[in-house]
């Protein structure tokens, strides 16, 4: 079966299974529509899939230049702005499907075993093999070709320094009373640990709210509009 036609076939098959799960994707929002844009390049809405080298692109702004605390590195418009460096207009529901589409896995793994006591370890903590995919992030300027790594646009407050081991992996959020909880709050890619937030930092101290901070040195200024690109990280 030629990958135009598999691949929007298995978006017709998400975007109903994910029907049964999360109200904020109604007949009203519309199917997301596949099209074929280039040779191995497809896009939903906004979101631009390369099925050869497994990498996504979506649209985002800088929102922050500089402060903090931060908590997020992306958020939609509509969620916790306040704490985020990059802001968008994508839909998080459209972005999952793309990750399933280029079977991107996604799992908590041992991510947020900080968050829980260690007398509870045993009976609801998570083992790394379950981990989802680690991923990286760049972020390109509009009319640049530039990439600027995402740990680089992020200040770890205890050392002053940029972020340098900012790996994320791919958690997937969590459905909650039929709300894929992701779109409810619109949590792309959390810095500090977050179970809503589509990925999640796994550096020593994301489990420190207060810890990190917008690299002004790296991060253009606000309003800059860009892509971000999500990548399968390198294996070491």
């Amino acid at each position: 079966m030629p990958f135009q036609t598999s691949i929007a076939s298995a978006v017709l098959f998400l975007w109903l299974a994910t029907l049964c799960t999360a109200e904020e994707a109604s007949p009203a929002a519309g199917r997301p529509l596949v099209t074929q844009v280039g040779e191995n390049h497809y896009r939903i809405g906004e979101i631009e899939l390369d099925s050869k080298k497994q990498a996504i692109q979506l649209p985002v702004t800088v929102n922050m230049e500089e402060g903090g605390p931060i908590e997020y590195f992306l958020v939609h418009d509509t969620g916790k702005v306040h704490e985020s460096v990059l802001v968008t207009k994508v839909s998080p529901l459209n972005l999952q499907i793309a990750l399933k589409l280029l079977k991107f896995k996604s799992g908590n793994g041992d991510v947020f075993n900080r968050l829980i006591p260690p007398h509870l370890l045993d009976k609801e903590g998570g083992n790394a093999e379950d981990c989802g995919e680690s991923v990286t992030f760049t972020f390109s300027a509009e009319g640049s070709t530039d990439e600027i790594r995402i740990p680089e646009m992020v200040l770890d407050g205890e050392s002053r320094l940029p972020l340098k081991n900012g790996d994320w992996v791919y958690t997937g959020s969590i459905v909650d009373q039929g709300n894929f909880m992701a779109e409810t709050e619109g949590s792309f890619i959390a810095i500090y640990l977050d179970p809503i937030a589509m990925f999640n930092m796994t550096a020593e101290g994301a489990d420190f709210d207060e810890r990190w901070g917008a690299n002004k040195d790296a991060i253009p200024e606000i309003g800059t509009k860009g892509i971000l690109t999500i990548r399968i990280a390198p294996t070491r």
